[in-house]
This record gives C-alpha cells, structure tokens and sequence, in this order.
C-alpha cells in the first residue's frame, strides 16, 4: 500500500516527499513546497488512514491545523466538535486542541494537512561584548528550572548542554532508554557524542540508531555554538528497533524494548512547530544571560567604586591629619630657622665645631622639611637631608652603629614622597638598636633591578616582630588597619607611595635570617 500511496502523491501534487512516517493507523508523507521569500512555511503532508483503523486523542501544542479531504470518507474531533471529511471538505483543528480521527470504510481515506506554527517569530542570534560561556551562566542562573517550565508548556522532555556534552539540566528527567544509552555509551546522537561532532547554527531534527527522535537548537552567540537545547527525546514509529536495542542491552532485551515503547509517541508536525519555539527559547536565555553578565559587571563595578572611594576618604583624612600636624608643629618655622643659624654661628665663634655642625644640620632638616612636607623628591635630595639626619643620631648616640650608603647613581632621580626613606632609618635607630648590646651596622643601597629600582635599608638590630611583618604585608587589603603599625610611620608611608605609584610600587619588612630588619621598596623607574 505504502508505494501506491506515494506513487499517487507524486503524480497528483509534482512535489518531493522530504519524510515520512509510520503509524498504526495509517502513514503519513511530507512534501517539500517550492522555496519563497518568508521565513517561514507551513507544513504541508498528505495522511492516509487505513480500513477500520483510528488515531488515538492527542494534543495540538503550539500549531493550528487545516484539513482537506482528498478521498474517502474520516471522521475528526476537535475537542468535542465533529468534522466529517470527505473529497473537497475543509476542517480546522485548533491549537491546543484535543484531536482525533476514524475510518470506518472499508477503503483508505486520505486527506491534506496545513499546520501553521503558532509560536512568535523566533528572535535574531544576539550580538554581545561579554563572552558568555553556559557553563558559568548556570552558576548563576537556574537554567534546569526554566527547562523544566519550558518541558510542562510543551509536554516533551528538553535538555540544555554545553559543546563538551556537560548536561546544564537534570539527566533524571530524560527516558529510561536515554539513561540506558548515555551509562553504556552506545548511542549516536548530540547527548552522547557532542564533542566529536562539528557544531551546528541551525536547528536540526535527529532520529538516533534506537529509534528516539529529537530537535536540536543550538545557542548561539557571536557566531560561536555555546551549546544545544534539545526537546522531544520520543519515538515516531510503533516499529521496534530489536536488533539495536539488543546490543544496547544484551542481558535484559526485553528491558530495553520495553523502554522503547515507553517513549512518547510523537508526530513529525509536533517536532517541526516545537522547533520555533526553541530557536525563540533559545535567544531569550541567550539574552537573559547577557543582561545577567551585564548586571554582575555592574555590581562589580558599583563595590570597586565604593572601595576606591572608601580609599580616597582615607587618603584624604590622612592627609588632612598630616597638614594638621605638620601646621601645629611649625611654631613660627622661620624663626626657629633663623634663631638655629644664630646659634651655629655663635657655637663656631666659640670654637664649639660639634655643636655648630649639630645645629646646621638641624637647621638645614628644618629648611627641608619647611618646603618639602607635600612633594615628592628625588632619592639623590631625599640622601643629603638623611646625611645631616645621621650625624645629629650619631652624634647622639656615639658608637652606638655604623652607616654604609651605597647607592646606583641610576637610580638617584628616583621621585619618592618626602622623608620615606628617613623614617625606616629612624625605625632601625630607635626600635632595631633599642637594647641591644652589639655594635649596630645601617646600610642604605639602591640599585636597578630590571625595569624597577629598588632601595633597601637593612640593620643587625634585635628584627622586626612578627606580628609588625605580618601587618605590613596585609596593607594592600583596602579594609586593613593594623594597630599594630601605628607609631613606626609604615602606614604612612605606604599611603603615600600609594597615592602617586598606585598598585605598581611594592613595600616589604622582613626579618633577616642572619638577624636584624631588612626593609625594601620597589618602584617602577
């Protein structure tokens, strides 16, 4: 019968016959209609019902349906709305219907059938910045629960997975005989051999080797597959596939056949309107995620701005503290100024040589630091104030320690904020050498390290407590305010340093292993 059927549509419509498929009632047969301008067409087949036989009530989702007799006689219920269709009679079959049909003849019947899809005209491939991967999206968005809202609306299972085979959506939801399949290994369809596949851009309806059919929709994005959204996963033939399904399953047969005929009957028409509504799925999720990207970049964003300006507040308070206290000490600066070289002057006049190069170096620490508390200087100025710093100290303390300064003259134009090096001095004089018995030894060097200078002030003091290291080495966390630091200037200082280098300058305190304090910073030159 089945080659006198096709035959016939041949000669009567002059069209080729693009599917087929197999019922118990009867057989169905699809034609290729020619090509036009619209994006879409309907779906056009020819039904043939055989004697005596009838289709059972089956549900319209998402397309509408036209019939036209051709020959003999079937009677349709849409719902509860009978249409008898004989040579020339139109019906119409409504979406979401409830359809079904007889031939109590004792001769086939035939008739046309135009499906129209329903869906929305399904949305453009998205063109995006962000690089969107479904694997990270599922981390944020909950892609199984709008699977499983997307499967109740069209009553077929669906899958969502990336282009390595990761499912994004729960396995448990596919049929047992696609479990089966994907624990052996055996199958050849997307679930079980996506990665050795070229991907596809275009929706695609597969029937695998154990007769379960599916759509295929891929996500897209810049051109680039990202995944697939499959829907169906049912047979469309009561015919069963024994001798695959055996070697599916060679130990429980019987099993795997029962499996099979436990999948959901579909039509080829249910799978060609559901495909619209994937490849409209399929852009919405790609356009959620791509408003989800945009959101956490801008979340991001909003707590990076309240950071760098928490940061700016701190700063500035610093600072104004600094003023402050800078203002507060100044007394008159240019008196105490003139009344030093009074008295440097006298002290010379007097033959007192010490106390008269005392009270100049003093005096020219003062003039320094009168026009220098807010700039940055160069490490060559920065040395001649901290000469004058170390004859007061060492005249101060006699004995006490040696000074070694060996510095790359590559490196004296180095800018660095007034003072940072004097103040790690100060720290090694007053806190490393503080009741320690030995002979102390201060070196200050600077030299070039590839792209970057570095200047280090190192001691044989008693070293830095561990907690101190500890606290200086948590600076850069913007939260991070350590007592532990108040007192030695370190804060200060890496204040500073951030304020004009930003994040490329690199401050360290450590503890020598042969004893004492090693103290460097690393600035780009």
């Amino acid at each position: 019968m089945t080659t006198n059927i096709i035959n016939k549509i041949r000669n009567v419509f002059q069209l080729d016959i693009i599917g087929d498929q197999y019922y118990d009632w009867g057989e169905q047969h699809w034609l290729q209609l020619d090509p036009d301008n619209q994006e879409t067409q309907p779906i056009v087949s020819v039904a043939t019902v055989y004697p005596g036989e009838k289709q059972l009530p089956h549900v319209h989702s998402g397309y509408i349906e036209i019939i036209i007799g051709l020959e003999g006689l079937t009677t349709h219920w849409c719902n509860n709305r009978e249409i008898k269709l004989d040579k020339g009679k139109i019906g119409y079959i409504s979406d979401g219907g409830n359809h079904r049909h007889i031939n109590d003849s004792a001769t086939p019947a035939s008739f046309i059938s135009i499906v129209y899809s329903t869906i929305p005209k399904s949305l453009k491939e998205l063109s995006t910045g962000a690089d969107i991967e479904l694997t990270e999206m599922a981390k944020v968005i909950n892609l199984d629960a709008i699977a499983e809202k997307f499967a109740q609306t069209v009553n077929m299972t669906v899958t969502l997975i990336d282009v390595s085979g990761n499912f994004l959506t729960e396995k448990k939801s596919l049929p047992e005989l696609c479990l089966l399949c994907i624990r052996e290994r055996s199958g050849n369809c997307v679930l079980s051999s996506v990665s050795q596949r070229e991907p596809y851009s275009e929706n695609k309806i597969s029937r695998c080797k154990f007769g379960v059919s599916a759509i295929q929709s891929p996500v897209v994005v810049n051109g680039r597959v990202l995944g697939y959204l499959g829907c169906g996963y049912g047979r469309m033939s009561t015919i069963i596939p024994k001798a695959e399904l055996m070697a599916l399953d060679k130990l429980t047969a019987s099993k795997a056949q029962a499996a099979y005929m436990n999948l959901n009957f579909m039509t080829r028409n249910q799978l060609i309107s559901v495909a619209e509504t994937l490849s409209l799925v399929s852009a919405s999720l790609v356009q959620l995620m791509d408003n989800s990207l945009k959101e956490k970049e801008l979340s991001s964003y909003r707590v990076s701005l309240s950071e760098e300006r928490e940061m700016q507040a701190r700063l500035h308070n610093s600072l104004s503290q600094a003023r402050l206290k800078f203002l507060e000490s100044q007394v008159n600066p240019h008196f105490l100024f003139n009344t030093l070289n009074t008295i440097a002057q006298q002290a010379e006049m007097d033959g007192a040589s010490i106390l008269a190069s005392l009270t100049y170096s003093l005096s020219n620490l003062l003039r320094l630091s009168l026009g220098k508390a807010e700039s940055l200087v160069t490490l060559e100025e920065e040395l001649s104030y901290i000469k004058d710093y170390l004859f007061i100290q060492q005249t101060r303390f006699p004995d006490k320690f040696d000074v070694a300064i060996e510095v790359d003259p590559d490196i004296l134009t180095v800018k660095i904020p007034f003072m940072t090096v004097m103040v790690l001095i100060e720290n090694s004089i007053l806190h490393g050498f503080r009741n320690v018995r030995q002979q102390g030894r201060l070196s200050v060097r600077g030299y070039k390290q590839g792209a970057a200078g570095v200047i280090e002030v190192h001691d044989n003091g008693c070293g830095i407590p561990d907690p101190i290291a500890a606290a200086v080495r948590e600076l850069p966390h913007a939260d991070y305010d350590p007592p532990s630091l108040k007192g030695i200037g370190i804060k200060n200082i890496f204040l500073r340093l951030k304020h004009y280098y930003g994040d490329t300058f690199d401050l360290i305190l450590t503890q020598r292993e042969e004893g004492g304090t090693l103290a460097r910073i690393t600035l780009p030159l």
